[in-house]
């Protein structure tokens, strides 16, 4: 069975600027540099068994590896919804690893979330790879319009939560991303990949800041495992979430599709105008 190398680089982890060759990822982060860097699996004893990442630094005149890190799954949280779904502990025999032991289609590392290990990443990259200062650009935000119709990610006014109309383009928010979700599923693109990740492009796509993301992302979850009308950072969003994404793919599309029915009624009352009453008819007066 293959890792997918190529699949969980460039779409889980989202480094786009490199080359996979097998099962290892290479990239040059600063054109003007020597310096390169390696990415691959880390290897336990077992045979097939990985336990996080290894990043490398090569140097292309000089040969051989000048620096290398360990980043573990486990330290990363990587596969710990994974793992609490099936109440596997640490300590536990598959505990945060990934194993290339089964001949089947679906990815060994399914259900990683990789929010932190790229963070980790690029903080290695950053160290041995800084970057120029970038030079200023003009603001377009006030001239760029979005998916949802607003204008690109406006702050709220004062408090968010108390902001009747921030609250309302959140709303819309998390129903452009159920859209988004329910557009982008395949084989390669699952659930959880689909939702992870949008609060980093929030302002672009969803219409409200980045740092907001997060809200349109746990709603959005809720809504498609039926749980929207609670808390959706309760545990059992995250179990119900994990155990959807182990599901066929037919099956993840059609309760996306059932949470967009679900929102379409209060949506379609956000954005259709309340027509004013009519007056009466002043009753006809009569001369004597």
């Amino acid at each position: 069975m293959a890792l997918h190398a190529e699949q969980f680089f460039t779409q889980q982890l989202a480094l786009t600027d490199g080359t996979v060759i097998g099962d290892i990822y290479y990239a040059t982060p600063r054109p003007d540099s020597p310096l390169r860097l390696r990415i691959g699996f880390s290897r336990t004893i077992r045979l097939g068994e990985y336990d996080g990442l290894r990043l490398q630094i090569l140097h292309v005149d000089q040969g051989g590896v000048l620096d290398s890190v360990l980043l573990t799954f486990a330290d990363h949280d990587t596969f710990r919804s994974r793992d609490a779904a099936i109440d596997r502990q640490p300590g536990d025999d598959g505990y945060a690893k990934v194993r290339d032991w089964h001949q089947r289609d679906e990815p060994p590392w399914q259900g990683a979330a990789t929010t932190k290990l790229r963070r980790a990443i690029e903080q290695y990259t950053l160290l041995w790879f800084p970057q120029p200062p970038a030079a200023a650009r003009p603001d377009k935000a006030a001239s760029q319009r979005t998916l949802s119709g607003h204008p690109t990610a406006p702050e709220p006014n004062g408090f968010w939560l108390v902001d009747s109309d921030f609250r309302a383009r959140l709303r819309s928010a998390t129903h452009v991303l159920l859209d988004i979700v329910a557009d982008c599923l395949d084989d390669d693109f699952r659930l959880v990949q689909a939702l992870d990740g949008a609060r980093y492009h929030a302002a672009e796509l969803l219409g409200i800041p980045n740092e907001f993301g997060v809200l349109a992302e746990a709603e959005a979850a809720a809504e498609i495992v039926g749980l929207g009308t609670g808390s959706p950072f309760a545990p059992a969003v995250t179990r119900s979430l994990v155990l959807l994404d182990q599901r066929p793919l037919a099956d993840q599309e059609r309760a996306v599709r059932a949470a967009l029915r679900r929102r379409a009624p209060a949506e379609s009352a956000l954005r259709t105008p309340v027509p004013a009453p009519v007056p009466t008819s002043p009753a006809s007066t009569r001369t004597r």
